[in-house]
């Protein structure tokens, strides 16, 4: 009998795949300490704020705190745990560091 071709086996990734993907990798480069404190930064905005972006969360970390791209994996973890929920609105970033460049932060909304 003829061997049955999946058709959704061989389909790329999707942008927001890939982008997640990239954001777990970064993630992984954090300390277990460091994603405690970024998990920790994330309660805090949850517990103190109705709605947040990546700005509160990051202007909790300590000075120096490794930017990466992680921060959207520990974000998506938090929802997938039905801690926050991602809104359908952004706001523009207000950093000022080296790694504010003006980019749409999504608007979260803690539960």
């Amino acid at each position: 009998m003829p061997e049955q071709l999946d058709l959704f086996s061989s389909l790329a990734p999707t942008p927001f795949e890939k982008g997640m993907a990239a954001s777990a990798k970064a993630a992984a480069k954090w300390s277990p300490d460091q994603v405690r404190q970024v998990d920790d930064a994330i309660a805090a905005c949850r517990k103190f704020q109705p709605e947040f972006t990546a700005d509160d969360i990051w202007s909790r970390l300590p000075k120096g705190f490794p930017v990466t791209k992680g921060l959207a994996a520990r974000l998506n973890a938090a929802a997938n745990r039905g801690l926050i929920m991602a809104t359908d609105r952004t706001r523009k970033s207000t950093r000022t560091d080296d790694h504010g460049h003006g980019q749409r932060l999504t608007i979260w909304r803690s539960l």
